[in-house]
Order: structure tokens, then sequence, then C-alpha cells
């Protein structure tokens, strides 16, 4: 990819080749207008201060990611984590995503979960259940492993675009004779719809299909036909539920998807790029009005630029909003990015 600030680059055949992920799809399906503004004008919200401060499900979904990345290259290196330890990578991660400031911010989400002692307690618990268990049954390929900016995954092309698909799963592991993909994930909390929830989607049949063809490029035939997604409560599972069963607060889904299924996704990925490529030539990006006061129980970012004049919607963005990096699920390596020169 000639351009690392960008998900696209024109070929000298005249196509569009497009580098997705799932962040990206999600985006594009959510709002076409909103995903201008993000990801081609890569404008956002000014930062208080300058910094950034995520929202708390934002800060306590990546405090979550980075104690399991900690645990499981542990896994992978067969080291056996002690209390202390553990306590010192709820720490680290802790202050690594601010939880304290995210906390700040929405002190009800912070309450529901619980202070830092709370969260080194429920690591202390998932180690001590699911965790020890994965060490009987897992073993560890790769943990954060990207790819993508290296046109390995090639989901298709047609006489308009090359669709080439990106993205970093928490981890890769060998179960039996399976290879899967590991995301992890946090929940508000875990009720009967939580494991249901992950298909349809982009994300996991990207992973598996993305899995699949790096494997076979190095030589490792194994078909690859699901993932585990392993999901976190952040709320604290009541000890008297109406019901009289108690929740859990780690549960995992396992979505499964059949060659016909990840065909019918690579179409679906094409299309979007191909839509993709006309927005971008035509600028023709359709508003989702349903989307403008409700995206993941927020009100739009972008609200008061739209809900604007059109001739006022360019000084709101000025004056409002900044200049950002776009997004990317991981950085290139120099090796990648002379590659793609």
């Amino acid at each position: 990819m000639s351009n690392d600030k960008s998900f696209y680059e024109i070929l000298p055949d005249g196509r569009m080749a497009f580098y997705i992920d799932a962040t990206l799809v999600k985006d594009f399906n959510i709002c076409e207008q909103r995903f201008f503004y993000k990801h081609v004008r890569n404008q956002r919200p000014k930062r208080i201060g300058g910094k950034e401060i995520k929202p708390f499900s934002m800060a306590i979904g990546g405090w979550w990611s980075d104690c399991m990345e900690s645990f499981y290259n542990g896994l992978g290196s067969n080291i056996a984590l002690s209390t202390e330890q553990i306590q010192r990578i709820a720490i680290q991660a802790w202050a690594d995503n601010a939880i304290d400031e995210s906390a700040a911010m929405q002190p009800d989400q912070f309450d529901k979960f619980g202070d830092l002692a709370g969260g080194v307690l429920m690591l202390q618990q998932y180690y001590n259940s699911q965790y020890a268990i994965d060490r009987a049954s897992w073993k560890v390929v790769g943990t954060e492993a990207g790819f993508g900016y290296n046109k390995e995954v090639l989901v298709g092309e047609t006489n308009k675009v090359v669709c080439y698909w990106v993205g970093k799963p928490d981890l890769i592991v060998i179960e039996g004779d399976r290879l899967l993909p590991i995301d992890h994930k946090t929940v508000t909390k875990i009720d009967g719809r939580t494991i249901g929830k992950y298909k349809p989607g982009p994300q996991m049949p990207g992973y598996c299909f993305a899995l699949e063809t790096v494997a076979n490029s190095i030589g490792i035939e194994r078909r690859v036909d699901r993932c585990v997604v392993n999901i976190c409560a952040r709320e604290r599972p009541s000890d008297k539920p109406r019901d009289g069963k108690k929740k859990p607060r780690f549960i995992r889904a396992l979505p499964q998807y059949t060659r016909e299924e990840l065909s019918e996704w690579r179409c679906q990925m094409l299309r979007v790029c191909e839509r993709l490529r006309h927005c971008l030539m035509t600028q023709d990006w359709i508003w989702r009005d349903s989307a403008c006061h409700n995206i993941y129980m927020r009100p739009c970012e972008y609200l008061q630029v739209c809900s604007n004049t059109p001739m006022s919607r360019d000084i709101i963005l000025a004056s409002s909003f900044e200049y950002q990096p776009p997004w990317r699920p991981y950085q290139a390596t120099r090796k990648e990015k002379e590659g793609d020169e």
C-alpha cells in the first residue's frame, strides 16, 4: 500500500484497492456520511486538554484485552502467573488505558464495574477457572498478530475494485487439530442473547478467512471455520437476581462458518468496496438518519455538524473538530511498508 495514511489506493490499471477491516465496514454500514467525516477527512471531536478520554466501556475493554494479552503471552511461554504478577498486570493495564480518567467522566458505569481491587479479583477468578482449562487444551501460536497491509489476505476483486482484509486477532491457538482465532470482548452484562450477537457480522468470518489464507500461504493446510469470542461482563453479576439464576462473569461464544457462509462474506465485502469506490468518486455519501441519535447508545459525534445548515458545517468542523491519524488495526512493520512501495 503506497500511502499508509489511507484505506485505499488507485492502482495502475485504474481500479481501487481497498484495505478494510471490521471497524471500517461497521462504520460504513452505520452511516456513510459519518464514515466520510471520520475515515476520509479524519476529523474527530477536539480532545479535552489535548488528550483523548475514551468512553468507559471502551477503556475497560482495552484494559481487559491488555490483561488477556499478558496472560496468554505467559501461556505461550509456559509460565504460571503468581497472584503478585496478576496484580501487576492489572495495575499496568489500568494505567495504560487511563481507566481513572474515563471513570471520572462516567462514574455510574465505573460503579457497576468496581474499582481496581475488584478488577484484580476478577482477573484472579478468570485465571483460576477458564485460564486453567486453556492451559491444558490450548497451544498459543500468536498474540496480537496483525496482517493485511502487505496484501496477505486477498478477499477478491472485480473490474472496479480489489479488496484486501486487514486485522489483528487478539490470540491464535491450536486446540487439538484446529487452528482458532480468539477475540477478547467485554459486554455490559451477560444474558441469553450474548452468545448469539457475534453472528452475523464482518469480524469473525474475516478472522477465519484470513487465518486460513495466511496459514495456507506458509504451508500449513488447516481449515479454519470457527472463532472463540472470550467474553467478560463489565457489570458485576447480582448475587440476588430476579429470576434466581446468577449470571456468569465470563462466557464464550463459538461462531462457526461453512464454506458457503465464508463465500457469502467475501461477496458482501466486495459490494462494500464497490459502494466505497462510488462514494469516493462521486462524493455521494448517504445519511442514515436513524443513527444520528443512537450509535452504541450515544448520539453521533457529528450530530452538531449534520444538524446545521450546509454552509455552516465546514465552520463547525474547523472550530470543534481536529485532524487525527486514521484508524489502523495495527502498525505495519518497516519491511511491510517498504514491500508496498
